[in-house]
C-alpha cells in the first residue's frame, strides 16, 4: 500500500520558514532520557544514491513540529558494525523511517544494517519507508530487498525524485509522518512528567548528600568534570558547525542551479564558509569538495567578481585595456584598474539626473557622458580618478541623451537623443558642428564612428540604422533595415568594412558598410534586448550583452557562437567590452551591481593545457615529475624528448630525438628526480638516457625474451623493475644495468603496470590475467595470494604514500582499493569511467586518488572512502595515457596519446581558486543571517576584506 502526496504538494515551493534559521532543538534532554520518536535512515553519496540533503530537511521539518528526531550524516564504513552513537539512538527510537530511493535499494550497505538491527530489537515497532520515484514498485527490486525490507502488505509514503534533487521533503510526507507517532509522543510526555516529578523528589532527598559530596571533592575531580563539560560543549559546537555546513552547501547548490534567487557571490561565500566551519584539521568530505569543484565548473570563465552597492548602467574600457569607467544608477562615475579590479579614486556624481551613456576618448584621457537632463558633460581621466574637464555642460538636445561617442582622433564627439536627432560636437570648443542629423523617426539610441572618422553610424528605436558623412552631416544611402524591433547598440569593425548591431528582437546583425546590406543571417542566442555590442581589436570576435543576463562571444567571420554564454549576472547586463587585444579577457557591468572580468577561453574549471599535442599518435609517453619535460615514442619508432613551455607545444630547438632500436617503445618512465629516462622496447631491451640532455646511459640491456610492457623506478632511483609479455617481472641495478635476482614468476599473462611501495621493499604488478600480485624485493617471493576482483585486464596500479593502500585501474572501467597487508579489497569497486582506466595516482598526502581513462576524462576520489569528488574533469581530446601529482600536491598533470599535456589544480588549491574570483568576504550581519548567530565569524578568504554592514 502507499500513501501518496498530492501533485500540488509535490511541486509546491518550500514554506518561507525553510529559508530561515532552524529553531533551537528543544527536546534534546527528553531524547537523552527517553529516546527518539523517529530515526531517519538514509544513504550518503552523490545523485542517484545519496539522500542526505533530503533527510536533513525532513528532520528539520519534523523537529519544527516538536518531534524528537535522530539524523546523522556519518556513514558507517562498509562491512563494519554500527558505531555506539548510531546503535544507541536506533535502539531508543519508536519509529524507523527509511528513505528508499533506487540507489539505496540496489546498494543498501549500512541502511540494511540499521533496518535489521531495529527489527531484531523492536519487532513490534513500525518501519515506514519513503518510496522515492516509485523505486519500491519495481517488482525485481522489491523481491531483492525482501530479506531485509519486506514491503508487501506494508504502508509506505511516496515522494518524488525532484524532492531528492532539491533536498526538500514535501509537505504531504511530513504531514503523514506527523500523524504516525502522535500517541507515542503523548506517552513520552507523560513519562517525562512522571520522571520529572520523580527526579524532583529524588533531588530533594539527595540534596543533603550531594552537598556533602561536593564538599569532599578534590581539585583533580573538579578539573576532570570541567574538562568533560568543555568536551561536551565543544562536541555540541562541532555538531552545530557540521549541520550548518550541510545547510550552507545545500543552499549554495540551489543558488547555482537557479532554484533560489540569490546571486552567485553569496553561493561561493556560503560554500567557503561551510568549508571553514569544518576546520583546518578535518579533511573536507567528498560532498564538500564536490561542491567546490561544481562551483569552479559553473564559474570557470569568471576571473573576478566585483560587487558594487548600486546597479551599473554603463561601462567603457580605455583603448589599451588598462582602465575602465562605470556609471551607476546613483548618477556616479567610477574609475577602475581593469587588470585587478581595484578602484582608482572616489566615485564622482556626474549629472543631476540619470546617466544614459558614456564614452572614453582614444587616448583614454577624456570621458563624455549623456543624461536624462538633456546635456552632455566632459570629464578628465587621471590616475587618481575622474575630474570635471569643463565647467559647463554641452546643451542643444531637447530630450534625454541616449548615446555618445568619440571620433577616432578624439577631436569630435557625437550624441543621440530621445528628440530623434544626432549631433556632432567640436570637443575643443564644446560647440555643435553643423546642424543636427535628422532622419530617424524615433529616438537615437546608439552611435559609432568609423575607424577612419569619416562616417557616423546611428541606431534608432525606429528599427533602423543610418550612415552619415561626418564632414557635412549628410546621410549616406538608404536606412539599414533588418531588425524587427528597436535597435539599441552598434559598433564598427576595426577595418571599417562591417557594422554589428543589437536590438530588442534579441538579434545581432552584421552589415556590409560599402554595400549597405546585411551579411549572412542574424546571430541568435539572446532572449530580449541586446544592450551592447563590440568588436575585438583584431576584428575576429564580437561580444554582446543583454537583458537576459548573459554575455556572449561570437566568431565575426562565421557568425557562430564561441563557447557557452557567460552567465552569472542576476539581472540585465548593461555593457560588455574586450580588455585585451586578443579577445582573451572580457569585462561586463550589470544591473545586479556586479562588475565581472571573464576569460572566455577557459574550458576547464581547474585545468590548463600546457601543450596541445601533435598531429601523430604516440605509442608510449612519460612526463617528468616537475612537468617540464615530455618523452614520447610515436608510430615511426622515433623516441623524442621535449621541453614543455606553458601554453605551447615544445617543438623546434626544444625537441631532442633519442637514439633507439628500430622497434616500438612500449614502456617509458622518468626517474623520481627526473634526471634519467628509461624505456622498454618491443625487442625486449631496456635502455636509459639522461632525462635532461637525452644522452644515452650505458648499453642496451636484454631484459626479456619478448616485449617489455611495463617498467618502474624504485623510490630512491637506484633500481628498475620491468615487466614483459613473458608474464614475468625482473629487477635491475639502475646504475650498472646488472640483474638483481631471477625473474619473478606467477602471472599467466603480460604485465601491464608496476609500482614500488614507498619504502622500496615491495613491488605490485598488474597483469592482463586480471590479477595484481605483490612481491618481496629482498627475496623475490610473492607476498601472499593474488589480488583478484577485476573483470578485465588490470592496467594501472599505485601505492598510497603511507603504504597502507594499493589502488588499481582496469579495462573493466573500475578502480579498486586493496589492503597490502591482508590482500583483501577495501570497500567496493569505484565506478565512474566508461572505458579503460589507464593510469592511477595518489596525492602526496594520501587523501586523494586520481584516475585517467580512455574516455578522455580524469576523476578524483577520496582515498579513505573511495567516493568520487564532483564531476569528471574534461579537456583531453584523446585517451589519457599517464597522470601523476606534482611535488607539493597542489597540481596533477596528465598526458594523452596525442601528447597533449594538461595541468590540473588539485583539491587543496580549490578554495584559494574560488577566493580569487571574489573581492570580499561576508559582512558580520550577513554571517549572522546566512550562517548562524551562534557561531563566531570566520573569514571565508583570509586575504579578502570583510564587506561593510
Amino acid at each position: 500500500m502507499s500513501e501518496q502526496p498530492t501533485a500540488a504538494a509535490q511541486t509546491a515551493a518550500p514554506p518561507p520558514s525553510h529559508r530561515q534559521r532552524p529553531p533551537r532543538r528543544r527536546r534534546a534532554f527528553a531524547s537523552t532520557l527517553f529516546g527518539y520518536d523517529i530515526f531517519i535512515s538514509f544513504a550518503l553519496g552523490f545523485s542517484g544514491r545519496g539522500t542526505q540533503s533530503y533527510a536533513s530537511d525532513l528532520a528539520r521539518q519534523l523537529r519544527e513540529r516538536d518531534f524528537s528526531v535522530f539524523y546523522s550524516e556519518d556513514e558507517a564504513a562498509p562491512g563494519e558494525d554500527l558505531d555506539d552513537t548510531l546503535l544507541r539512538a536506533l535502539l531508543r527510537s519508536s519509529i524507523l523511517v527509511v528513505i528508499a530511493n533506487r540507489g539505496t535499494l540496489e546498494a543498501p550497505r549500512w541502511v540494511r544494517t540499521e533496518v535489521e538491527t531495529f527489527r531484531k530489537h523492536h519487532p513490534g515497532r513500525p518501519i515506514i519507508p519513503i518510496n522515492i520515484g516509485g523505486a519500491m514498485q519495481d517488482a525485481a527490486l522489491t523481491e531483492a530487498v525482501r530479506p531485509w525490507l519486506d514491503v508487501h502488505d506494508q504502508i509506505w509514503l511516496d515522494d518524488t525524485e525532484e524532492a531528492i534533487a532539491r533536498g526538500v521533503a514535501t509537505a504531504a510526507v511530513v504531514d503523514r509522518l506527523s500523524l504516525s507517532p502522535r500517541q507515542l509522543r503523548t506517552a513520552q510526555w507523560w513519562r517525562v512528567t512522571v520522571a520529572g516529578v520523580t527526579l524532583s523528589l529524588l533531588g530533594l532527598a539527595a540534596s543533603t548528600g550531594w552537598s556533602a559530596y561536593l564538599a569532599h571533592q578534590n581539585a583533580s575531580r573538579a578539573e576532570a568534570e570541567a574538562q568533560r563539560a568543555r568536551a561536551a560543549e565543544e562536541h555540541a559546537r562541532a555538531e552545530l558547525r557540521n549541520s550548518v555546513g550541510l545547510r550552507l552547501r545545500a543552499e549554495a547548490a540551489a543558488m547555482f542551479a537557479g532554484l533560489r534567487p540569490e546571486p552567485d557571490e553569496r553561493a561561493m561565500q556560503q560554500l567557503l564558509a561551510a568549508l571553514r566551519l569544518a576546520g583546518a584539521a578535518r579533511q573536507a568530505d567528498a560532498e564538500a569538495e564536490g561542491g567546490l569543484l561544481e562551483a569552479l565548473r559553473r564559474e570557470k570563465n569568471l576571473v573576478r567578481l566585483i560587487a558594487t552597492p548600486t546597479a551599473l548602467v554603463g561601462l567603457v574600457v580605455s583603448p589599451g585595456g588598462e582602465r575602465l569607467v562605470t556609471a551607476d544608477d546613483a548618477r556616479r562615475l567610477q574609475l577602475w584598474n581593469a587588470r585587478t579590479g581595484a578602484r582608482l579614486g572616489e566615485p564622482l556624481e556626474a549629472h543631476p539626473e540619470d546617466i544614459r551613456s558614456l564614452a572614453i576618448s582614444p587616448d583614454g584621457r577624456r570621458l563624455v557622458t549623456g543624461s536624462d537632463d538633456t546635456t552632455l558633460r566632459l570629464w578628465a581621466v587621471t590616475d587618481g580618478g575622474i575630474q570635471p574637464d569643463l565647467a559647463f555642460p554641452l546643451t542643444g538636445h531637447a530630450d534625454a541623451v541616449r548615446a555618445v561617442a568619440f571620433s577616432p582622433d578624439g577631436r569630435l564627439a557625437a550624441s543621440g537623443s530621445d528628440d530623434n536627432t544626432a549631433q556632432i560636437w567640436d570637443v575643443a570648443t564644446s560647440q555643435p558642428l553643423g546642424q543636427a542629423l535628422v532622419g530617424h523617426a524615433e529616438a537615437v539610441t546608439g552611435l559609432a564612428f568609423s575607424p577612419d572618422g569619416r562616417l557616423l553610424a546611428t541606431a534608432s528605436n525606429d528599427s533602423s540604422l543610418r550612415l552619415w558623412r561626418v564632414r557635412d552631416g549628410k546621410p549616406l544611402g538608404a536606412p539599414l533595415l533588418g531588425h524587427e524591433d528597436s535597435v539599441r547598440s552598434v559598433a564598427f569593425s576595426p577595418d571599417g568594412t562591417r557594422l554589428v548591431s543589437g536590438a530588442w528582437d534579441g538579434h545581432l546583425i552584421q552589415w556590409d558598410v560599402a554595400r549597405g546590406r546585411r551579411i549572412g543571417q542574424p546571430l541568435l542566442g539572446h532572449d530580449g534586448l541586446v544592450r551592447s555590442v563590440a568588436f575585438s581589436s583584431d576584428g575576429r570576435h564580437i561580444v554582446s550583452a543583454g537583458d537576459d543576463g548573459s554575455v556572449r562571444l561570437w566568431d565575426a567571420a562565421s557568425g557562430a557562437a564561441v563557447g557557452d554564454a557567460l552567465l552569472g549576472h542576476g539581472d540585465s547586463v548593461a555593457a560588455a567590452a574586450f580588455t585585451q587585444t586578443d579577445g582573451s579577457r572580457i569585462v561586463s557591468a550589470g544591473f545586479d551591481g556586479s562588475l565581472r572580468l571573464w576569460n572566455p577561453r577557459s574550458t576547464s574549471p581547474v585545468g590548463e593545457a600546457l601543450g596541445t599535442g601533435k598531429a601523430r599518435r604516440f605509442v608510449s609517453l612519460a612526463v617528468s615529475p616537475d612537468g617540464k619535460r615530455l618523452a614520447a615514442a610515436d608510430e615511426t619508432l622515433q623516441l623524442r624528448l621535449w621541453r614543455v613551455a606553458s601554453g605551447r607545444d615544445a617543438d623546434g630547438p626544444d625537441e631532442t630525438p633519442l637514439p633507439t632500436a628500430p622497434q616500438p617503445v612500449l614502456a617509458l618512465e622518468f626517474s623520481p628526480d627526473g634526471g634519467r629516462l628509461a624505456a622498454g622496447s618491443m625487442d625486449g631491451s631496456l635502455r636509459r638516457w639522461d632525462g635532461r640532455s637525452g644522452t644515452p646511459i650505458g648499453e642496451a640491456i636484454a631484459a626479456h625474451p619478448g616485449p617489455v610492457s611495463a617498467l618502474a623506478w624504485s623510490p630512491d632511483g637506484g633500481r628498475l623493475a620491468t615487466g614483459g609479455w613473458d608474464s614475468t617481472v625482473r629487477l635491475w641495478d639502475a646504475a650498472t644495468g646488472a640483474p638483481l635476482g631471477p625473474p619473478l614468476e606467477g602471472h599467466s599473462a603480460w604485465i601491464a603496470a608496476l609500482a614500488w611501495s614507498p619504502d622500496g621493499r615491495r613491488i605490485v604488478s598488474a597483469s592482463a590475467d586480471r590479477d595484481l600480485r605483490q612481491w618481496i624485493v629482498a627475496t623475490g617471493q610473492p607476498a601472499g595470494p593474488a589480488l583478484a576482483g577485476h573483470r578485465n585486464w588490470v592496467l594501472a596500479a599505485a601505492w598510497s604514500p603511507d603504504g597502507r593502500q594499493i589502488v588499481s585501474g582496469s579495462a573493466d572501467g573500475n578502480l579498486r582499493r586493496w589492503d597490502p597487508a591482508s590482500g583483501n579489497p577495501i570497500g567496493e569497486a569505484m565506478y565512474g569511467h566508461r572505458l579503460w582506466v589507464s593510469s592511477v595516482a595518489f596525492s602526496a598526502d594520501g587523501r586523494h586518488i586520481a584516475s585517467g581513462s580512455w574516455d578522455h576524462k580524469l576523476r578524483l576520489w577520496q582515498a579513505d572512502s573511495g567516493v568520487p569528488i564532483g564531476p569528471a574533469l574534461e579537456g583531453h581530446a584523446s585517451q589519457i595515457q599517464k597522470l601523476n601529482f606534482r611535488p607539493g600536491g597542489q597540481h596533477l598533470q596528465s598526458v594523452d596519446r596525442n601528447g597533449a599535456l594538461h595541468l590540473w589544480a588539485a583539491p587543496p588549491r580549490w578554495p584559494d581558486m574560488l577566493c580569487a574570483k571574489l573581492t570580499r568576504n561576508m559582512s558580520t550581519s550577513q554571517w549572522r543571517r546566512w550562517v548562524s548567530p551562534d557561531i563566531p565569524y570566520i573569514k571565508q578568504c583570509s586575504k579578502l576584506p570583510e564587506a561593510p554592514d
